[in-house]
């Protein structure tokens, strides 16, 4: 068991005390006793993929990092216990696809950056679609709104944090590909344009406490 899964509930009462986090339409899917699926949403700083793990809680959440952050090894050592998995973002190994492959075909969830960058509107690349089509799971599309990083004045101010789910989008049966891929590609980034302009979003599951 990870360092990380040791200290997940105490850290989830932290994150409500350092923000104030709305997790809208969580999917069954990503609830206690689900399966395996590749989570995809914008990237705007290191926080983001913190809220992701705090909106899926109870479960764990791996997600990709680029390889450049493990050179230290004392970082590679926190990287490794927080569930990141080093990938080579200009070159992806077989192996590390291979790895996170096996892993949502264990029931894991994996997050994916599928723009690889903190820019708005960059182009999505066709890495996480094409694990996905490999592992025959599920992808669901996630919008994260708030800020780029934890602060310690964020105790006192408390922002809102906001991430949105969007609707699951089944690979199961699809023909492997690079054109497949790539029309899948271009629906995941539709769907995560659509999250972004959606201004009808109510009832949430999760809401941070008073």
């Amino acid at each position: 068991m990870s360092m990380l899964a040791i200290a997940a509930p105490a850290l989830k009462l932290l994150f409500e005390r350092v923000g104030k986090p709305e997790v809208y339409k969580l999917p069954d899917l990503l609830r206690s006793g689900g399966s395996g699926a590749v989570i995809i949403c914008n990237h705007s700083g290191w926080a983001d993929s913190l809220w992701i793990s705090y909106a899926v809680h109870p479960r764990r959440l791996r997600h990709m990092s680029k390889r450049e952050l493990f050179h230290s090894p004392l970082r590679s050592w926190f990287l490794d216990q927080g569930g990141s998995i080093p990938i080579d973002r200009v070159d992806p190994s077989p192996g590390t696809i291979k790895a996170a492959v096996d892993l949502l075909r264990r029931g894991e969830l994996l997050l994916i950056f599928p723009a690889g960058t903190r820019q708005e509107n960059a182009v999505f690349k066709r890495g996480a679609a094409t694990i996905a089509l490999h592992a025959k799971v599920p992808i669901v599309p996630a919008l994260y709104e708030g800020p780029k990083q934890i602060r310690a004045v964020d105790l006192l101010i408390r922002p809102r944090i906001k991430v949105t789910f969007g609707a699951v989008i089944p690979t199961s049966g699809l023909p492997l590909g690079k054109a497949t891929a790539t029309a899948l590609t271009q629906s995941l980034q539709t769907s995560i344009d659509n999250l972004r302009f959606d201004q009808g979003i109510q009832n949430p599951c999760v809401i941070a406490l008073p």
